[in-house]
Order: structure tokens, then C-alpha cells, then sequence
């Protein structure tokens, strides 16, 4: 206590002494929720629950339990700006994830869980494995005519158009009642793992209305510099009734993580991404505003399988030698997917969000990730889709308070079934309650 105390108050005097503007800040949002075709809610991870269906746990029933982050993520953190002069600005943000149903910080919950698809928790990769500050981590400067440029741990393009850009593109924006804000898998451009991005320089500058990023996350692997290393750039108009953002990006050697029987180990497999994002909105009028968005998403075998299997650690697990896939994927799988809906404000308190969803699925020649028929087949799948219809109400008590109540349903079909046509479920629906309080 004394030695957190004495942090603290050091903390203070140095952000005094710089004339620092520092900002402690969170959002809080706890609920209930119903899950069909589910496993046991986790104490472990992210939002307790899976509602897209696919992940590393059994399917056991319907259950019922406490969802972390039913609309926000509930996350805490600092942030600060230094005036430097002249139009020059120095900043920082330490973002932190946790699960406010028991306190820990946010995890996968995959390391030691067992074996892909045994587990009885819902247990589901994600780009927060336990860091302290795993949502961001970055330092910047910035100038009035020469734009911005941050280093460090921040959102990949896609994952800030989705969620985050003019309120994002998402129609209903709730993680656990929207597939594209809940799975990293689509602001990741397919991996989950991808959504943030480690090691990473982004410029950002604004022309009036127009928008222009660019992020690069550099590999660190020795001999090898295009290994585990990311692309990506982003262009958009942010007008006050039409918005549109287009993005790209290309990756070597991303990961996926998955479930390992041993404790503080998990699997992992490695693969290279091509992705492309399209989102419009429109304010239709004042209370309605209607959004749009097209994704295609690419997977590859990996460029540097050598390097890979030499990566023994990722977010402080150990990987597995004999549970991880470095270059068995082989072919390619391209996914296809779109989504439209929008945002009805009834009244000053009341608000209304609706859209659809599909994950359309190209059938193709490649071999699975996980190395299901081994290396060098690239067996026929079949095309499939992923569904969902989603709706949202909220109702503000004030500007940092809020009800919501949501429900997802969600209809897989052919190639996007997770596991085999005759034994798996294809109907996933989620049923849920909250509050969200911000700070």
C-alpha cells in the first residue's frame, strides 16, 4: 500500500512539474445476458462470452451469465497533452481492459483451457491477452500543419472505421450484439490478433474534411525484416451528413491463437492477410443515420515459416512447438462480407439501432489452420455464410449513464458451420441487459 501510494504521488509531481494535462478516464458497462448453444460463461474472458458461435469450447445448452461489456468494452485509462508551442503538441494514452464482474485484467482465457473445441468455458481469441494496457499504449506528437504521429501499441485502420471513426461504421456498435464489434477477426483483417497492433508508427493528418492514415507495425524478427510485420492505409471524408472511409491493408506471418491444455501455453498458427473496407454513412435526417459497409478479407500461407517457428512467445504464453502450424496452411480463403442498417434517435433519451450482417464464405481449394488434414493437402470447402440481425435499444439517464437492452440472432450456413454439419448447431442467439457508466 505504501509502495502504491508512493507511486502515485511521484506520478503526480512529475505530470506537475511538465505543466502536463493528464486525465484518468473509463467506461463501465456490466449486464446479463442469454446465450444459446453455448458453454459456461468465463471468468476469464473479455466479455465473459461468445455470442458468434465459433471458438475453442464445447456447446453445451443455453446459459445464462454476466456479460462484461454488453455495448462498451469496460476498459480504464490515462491520458495526457503537453502544449509544446508554435502549434506543436506532445501526448500520451495508457488504456487498460478489464472484466468489472470480477477485476481481473481482460484475457483470452485460452492458455491452459485444453484442447481446440474441448473446453466448457467460452473461451475465444482476442487481441487482449492479459497486458495491462492491452486496448492502447502509444506516445505521439502532433502539429497544426504537418498531421500526427504515434508509436507504440494502437487499432489497426479497419478496427477504428468500425468502431471508433464519426462514431463508427458499425450500425449497432455494441460488442456483444454486432459480430463485426465483437470479433477482432474483421477489424483485425482476418485475425483476431491483428485488430491492435504492436510495434507500430502511424501518421494521421486531416484536410478539412478528408482523412488520411498510415500504419506500419514492424516485425522485430532477426534476419528477416518483413516477417511478423503490418501495412496498412486509410482514406476518408468526414462530412457532417455523408462520411465514406476506404481501407487497405497487407500482413506477413499474423497470428491466431488457440486453446493448449498446459498452463500459461497456447497453440498458435500463422498466416498472411490481405484486406480491403468500404463504409458510407448518411444522416438521413437529424434523429436517423443510416451506415454501410463491404470487407474482403483474404487468408495465405505464411511468406516466413522459418521465422515463425522460431517466435516461442506471444503476449507472455509460451506456444506450443508441437500445437502450432507455421506453414501448413496452404491454398487461399477469402471471406466476403457486408453489413447495413442505422441509428433512430426517438427522443433526447431514447435511441433506437438495427442492422444486418452476413460473412459470406468462398468456396475454395486450402488447407484448414489448425492443420486438419496435415501438411500439403488442400482439400475442396464448400461456400457458406454467417447471418446475423441485430437490435439495440438504449436509454440515456444522463450523458455518462445508460440502459441498453439488445438481442442478436444469428444463422450459419455450409462452409461456416464450426465443426460438422450433422452434430453442430447452426442457430446462435443472444439475449442481454446492461448499464454503462463512464468516467
Amino acid at each position: 500500500m505504501k509502495k502504491s501510494l508512493f507511486a502515485l504521488a511521484a506520478l503526480t509531481a512529475v505530470a506537475g512539474s511538465a505543466q502536463a494535462d493528464v486525465t484518468l478516464y473509463g467506461i463501465l458497462d456490466l449486464g446479463v445476458a442469454e446465450l444459446t448453444h453455448a458453454g459456461n460463461f468465463s471468468s476469464t474472458f473479455v466479455t465473459g462470452a461468445g455470442p458468434t458461435g465459433p471458438g475453442s469450447y464445447q456447446k453445451l445448452g443455453t446459459t445464462v451469465g454476466m456479460m462484461n461489456g454488453g455495448e462498451y468494452q469496460t476498459r480504464w485509462g490515462i491520458k495526457g497533452t503537453e502544449d509544446l508551442g508554435n502549434g506543436n503538441q506532445a501526448f500520451f494514452r495508457l488504456e487498460s481492459a478489464i472484466s468489472a464482474a470480477n477485476g481481473m485484467i481482460s484475457s483470452s482465457g485460452l492458455a491452459g483451457a485444453g484442447l481446440p473445441n474441448k473446453s466448457a468455458s467460452m473461451v475465444v481469441d482476442t487481441s487482449l491477452n492479459g497486458q495491462l494496457f492491452g486496448r492502447a499504449a502509444l506516445v505521439g506528437l502532433s502539429n497544426n500543419n504537418w498531421g500526427t504521429i504515434t508509436l507504440g501499441r494502437q487499432n489497426s485502420l479497419e478496427l477504428d472505421i468500425i468502431t471508433a471513426t464519426s462514431g463508427g461504421y458499425d450500425p449497432v456498435n455494441a460488442q456483444m450484439f454486432s459480430p463485426i464489434n465483437f470479433s477482432g477477426f474483421y477489424g483485425g483483417g482476418g485475425a483476431t490478433d491483428s485488430a491492435r497492433v504492436d510495434n507500430s508508427v502511424k501518421y494521421s493528418k486531416t484536410f478539412n474534411d478528408f482523412v488520411f492514415n498510415a500504419l506500419y507495425g514492424i516485425g522485430g524478427m532477426a534476419g528477416n525484416t518483413s516477417a511478423r510485420s503490418t501495412g496498412e492505409v486509410s482514406f476518408g471524408y468526414e462530412g457532417k451528413r455523408f462520411g465514406f472511409e476506404l481501407a487497405a491493408q497487407e500482413a506477413q506471418d499474423s497470428t491466431n491463437i488457440f486453446s493448449d491444455p498446459s498452463a500459461n501455453t497456447v497453440g498458435a498458427s500463422f498466416l498472411n492477410l490481405k484486406s480491403f473496407t468500404a463504409a458510407l454513412r448518411y444522416q438521413l435526417m437529424d434523429p436517423v443515420k443510416l451506415t454501410a459497409g463491404y470487407q474482403r478479407i483474404e487468408w495465405d500461407k505464411p511468406s516466413n515459416p522459418g521465422a515463425d517457428a522460431t517466435l516461442t512467445q506471444i503476449y507472455g504464453y509460451t506456444i506450443n512447438p508441437t500445437n502450432a502450424t507455421t506453414g501448413e496452411f496452404l491454398g487461399q480463403k477469402t471471406y466476403n462480407i457486408y453489413w447495413v442498417g442505422g441509428k433512430w434517435q426517438v427522443t433526447n433519451e431514447f435511441r433506437l439501432s438495427a442492422g444486418y450482417y452476413d460473412a459470406a464464405l468462398q468456396a475454395g481449394n486450402y488447407n484448414t489452420v489448425n492443420g486438419f488434414t496435415g501438411a500439403g493437402a488442400t482439400p475442396s470447402h464448400p461456400d457458406g455464410s454467417d447471418q446475423y440481425l441485430s437490435l439495440l435499444a438504449d436509454y440515456d439517464l444522463s450523458k455518462r449513464t445508460n440502459f441498453y437492452a439488445g438481442v442478436m440472432f444469428d444463422k450459419k450456413s455450409g462452409g461456416q458451420i464450426p465443426g460438422p454439419l450433422a452434430t453442430t448447431p447452426t442457430n446462435f442467439n443472444t439475449y442481454g441487459v446492461g448499464i454503462v457508466h463512464r468516467f
